[in-house]
């Protein structure tokens, strides 16, 4: 990154081809089934302005990122929301069945934010088997890297991509890659699709220095490795704490939890910062916490063990 910078008077990559091509490398998948943007949003922005016009239909779970209905809303479509089941899960009957002759795109956040949950690969694969030809498929896997192993969630992409052309999988490095600030996210597609993604996107979308890191950060697998086993220990710790505290908690495959507290989200929220504790609330459904270090999963359970709903 340093030595990238020290060259900023220079442009990068004009589509960010040499990250691209280390992360086709990492897939197993072609250069042309790779684009890369400043986060995976960015490229979700840019799939559903390429492929949705007013009045089409984008068919997701909910709640899921609150950033989506923002997304497809400029875009002109409009988000038909399929509640989660009672174990805050995507229901894949329900799902299928809100798929009309206007969804132009289907949106599947696994694992899903802000509850955590997700769908086992092998229930995930029969349900990209459901989907209709002609409908894109938009599997935002921004956490992926904390639920599965890491060989299994480094090919799972190239082998979907092969089974299915109408498939888009957005990933991160912002998570557990450790590069949030950089902004550095990719998508893969059958090289149509990327087409159709570049076609909608200006030049240069990722700084040298951005570039630099990413490349740099797919050389530490090791890292990422060490991160992820830490999010799952103290995952646990958190999750069986809160339990044992009388809350319900989701069971999470990502790198935070969630309480469905319902009307006691605002004030488990302001509870929580009382503690120095931040916390994302979804008010009247419920809240979401990270996980972090040991002394942290203290931090929290020490926090809610001193809660009182509708104080």
């Amino acid at each position: 990154m340093a030595e990238a910078f020290a060259n900023a008077n220079r442009y990068p990559d004009l589509r960010g081809e040499t990250l691209g091509a280390a992360l086709a490398l990492r897939h197993g998948i072609s250069v042309d089934q790779v684009a890369v943007a400043a986060g995976s949003i960015v490229l979700l922005d840019q799939v559903i302005r390429a492929y949705c016009d007013a009045g089409d239909e984008v068919v997701t779970l909910w709640r899921s990122y609150e950033a989506y209905p923002i997304i497809v809303g400029l875009a002109g479509a409009r988000l038909v929301c399929v509640p989660l089941d009672g174990d805050h899960r995507l229901d894949p009957a329900a799902f299928c069945q809100a798929i009309g002759p206007s969804t132009r795109a289907v949106l599947i956040c696994n694992p899903n934010n802000p509850t955590g949950t997700t769908l086992a690969p092998e229930a995930l694969d029969a349900l990209l088997v459901r989907m209709p030809a002609d409908v894109l498929v938009i599997l935002d896997e921004a956490y992926c890297d904390y639920d599965g192993d890491a060989e299994t969630v480094t090919s799972s992409a190239g082998r979907r991509l092969a089974r299915h052309k109408n498939l888009v999988i957005l990933r991160t490095l912002s998570k557990a890659w450790g590069l949030a600030g950089l902004r550095v996210g990719y998508a893969m597609a059958d090289p149509e699709v990327i087409l159709a993604i570049h076609a909608v996107a200006p030049p240069f979308p990722l700084p040298g220095v951005a570039l630099a890191a990413g490349l740099a950060a797919l050389k530490r697998p090791e890292a990422v490795a060490a991160r992820v086993a830490l999010n799952g220990v103290e995952r646990e710790r958190l999750a069986t704490g809160i339990r044992a505290a009388g809350f319900e908690v989701a069971q999470s495959g990502a790198n935070f939890v969630w309480l469905p507290v319902g009307t006691n989200a605002e004030a488990l929220n302001a509870h929580l910062a009382r503690f120095g504790i931040a916390s994302r609330c979804f008010a009247a459904e419920g809240v979401r916490i990270t996980t972090g270090t040991a002394t942290d999963t203290e931090a929290v359970l020490h926090a809610l063990a001193q809660f009182r709903p509708n104080d």
